[in-house]
């Protein structure tokens, strides 16, 4: 079995999981989707401020 093969199998189980997921609980995938996302939104927001704090750090 390739490689390739392994992936596309491992993309459509997730697929598959989070179809029964969303099947089985919407309100609490919807949840954990809002909260995950909230994360990333955090993680990156503050990447973007330490980041712009440092390049005014180096311009002083």
């Amino acid at each position: 079995m390739s490689l390739e093969t392994i992936k596309k199998i491992l993309v459509y189980l997730a697929l598959a999981f989070v179809i029964v997921s969303v099947w089985r609980d919407p309100q609490g995938s919807a949840g954990a989707a809002g909260d995950f996302l909230h994360s990333v939104g955090g993680f990156f927001s503050a990447i973007i401020d330490k980041g712009s704090k440092f390049l005014r750090g180096l311009a002083n």
